[in-house]
């Protein structure tokens, strides 16, 4: 039992609660090292034991369904709180953003050229690894040399960890090229949400509603544009997203869909802090089943746990 309470309850005080367990209760008189230890106050105070004041003084445990389920509550609340803090701190990383672009060189417009490749194969590596919701992508068949399966871009597995939202759309041709399966694949497995549409303008990156990347050129590497202009950028995010709801899900890629009204029902009470045997037996299901739903909405989310997929749940109001 006490390994199973890692992360609720330091190692003596769920040891205490397992000494709790075994006996029913404790008796103040028997055991006086017990009373004002701070082991017994902070079980008490994590609400998993409480004092019997009638008869002989002792100390009785709480139910583990019920001390735990107020616990893992108070974490979800915590989790709530720290995701709220988090929000607020990006709100003001992108006014300091924006106030830096306005007071840089070159930044007027909020537009910077490049034309060094290495610079901007770097800068595109940096504008990934600098996303908090949003890498968004638009692939066109023009490369600087035919594409195989090493060249795919695959998320780094700490943007993804933050949960960062990664979408592509390729325009039809790319999947004629030689080694393109095998592109795809690379891509959806390491995370991209992904997309097909007939054909494609330009190349463009996006990073979430304050960068893109354009080029000046059809592969992107002989001259790009940073445009950080909020105006310009929230025109292009308008362009994407109308692109993204005409394009079509491609085979194999972990594109978004609605949850299933069960899987609803089984978020909501997981938000709400409720175990996987609560959950089955409110729902009267068992709890495999439950666990696939989850499992199924993981998928959904493109995530593989569930706090980040609760983050994101919560962040984007994906239950209503």
């Amino acid at each position: 039992m006490s390994e199973l309470l890692t992360g609720l309850l330091p190692g003596p005080v769920a040891e205490l609660y397992q000494r709790l367990l075994d006996a029913g209760q404790i008796s103040l008189g028997d055991h006086p090292e017990l009373d004002g230890s701070p082991e017994l106050a902070e079980l008490i105070a994590a609400g998993f034991a409480r004092r019997r004041f009638v008869g002989t003084p002792s100390v009785v445990p709480v139910e583990p369904t019920i001390a735990v389920g107020q616990a893992l509550i108070g974490v979800q609340r915590e989790l709530l709180d720290r995701h709220r803090m988090v929000l607020r701190i990006r709100e003001h990383m992108d006014v300091l953003q924006r106030s830096y672009a306005t007071g840089t060189d070159n930044h007027d417009a909020g537009i910077r050229i490049y034309t060094d490749p290495a610079e901007i194969g770097a800068l595109s590596v940096e504008l990934c690894m600098s996303a908090e919701r949003e890498f968004s992508n638009l692939e066109t068949p023009h490369y600087r040399r035919p594409p195989d399966a090493r060249s795919a871009k695959v998320p780094p597995a700490e943007v993804l960890a933050r949960g960062v939202r990664f979408r592509n759309i390729y325009a039809k041709r790319v999947l004629d090229l030689p080694f393109a399966g095998e592109v795809v694949r690379a891509c959806a497995e390491g995370g991209w949400q992904l997309r097909v549409i007939h054909d494609l303008p330009m190349k463009m990156v996006l990073v979430d509603d304050r960068a893109a990347l354009l080029p000046l050129d059809p592969t992107g590497m002989e001259g790009a544009a940073l445009v950080r202009s909020p105006v310009i950028v929230a025109a292009l995010r308008m362009y994407f997203d109308l692109l993204w709801d005409r394009a079509l899900p491609l085979a194999g890629g972990t594109d978004e869909g609605k949850f299933t009204p069960v899987q609803q029902k089984v978020l909501r009470l997981m938000i709400g802090g409720m175990t996987d045997s609560a959950i089955a037996r409110h729902l009267d299901v068992s709890e495999r089943t439950v666990r696939r739903h989850i499992s199924a909405a993981l998928d959904v989310v493109g995530v593989d746990n569930r706090i980040t997929a609760t983050a994101i749940i919560v962040r984007d109001g994906l239950l209503g």
